[in-house]
């Protein structure tokens, strides 16, 4: 082999170590691009957190969950646990909060500031809500609370 040849050699696990360290990843799960709008009685919902569950079929691995931050259009982008742009291609349960609940307080008091949870628990706690995403993804994933 000439020195030409080794010196490709070398430079495939460069490149494998440097993707790995830069943050190359596949996910197992086929993901597709999700965004969409949030409004409560026809505004839009701002700040609140908008969570896709995928619903496993019996025996099956779901895959992991995805969540977005509506913006000041209630607007969101969804983005995976796992840290991939984009929900899991199948149903979901949808859950959505004025807040998220886990979030730091500000204080140890409790008071009129306080945040209390705008969203009907129908779409929440309790929520019935499914959505399937498609192989395409979509930024049509509104919700009109």
């Amino acid at each position: 082999m000439n020195s030409r040849g080794l010196a490709g050699l070398h430079i495939c696990p460069v490149v494998l170590v440097l993707c790995l360290f830069s943050g190359c990843k596949t996910s197992p799960y086929e993901i597709a691009p999700v965004s969409g709008t949030v409004k409560l009685d026809d505004k839009p919902l701002v700040g609140a957190v908008v969570n896709f569950q995928p619903i496993a079929k019996r025996g099956n691995d779901a895959g992991p969950g995805s969540t977005g931050r509506t913006d000041e259009n209630g607007k969101f982008r969804l983005i995976t646990i796992d840290r991939f742009d984009g929900a899991v291609v199948g149903e979901h349960r949808v859950r959505i909060y004025s807040y998220s609940p886990e979030s730091p307080s500000s204080s140890d008091v409790d008071d009129e500031n306080t945040p209390s949870e705008k969203v009907p628990e129908q779409y929440n706690y309790k929520s019935k809500l499914t959505f399937t995403v498609s192989n395409d993804g979509t930024e049509a994933a509104d919700f009109d609370l």
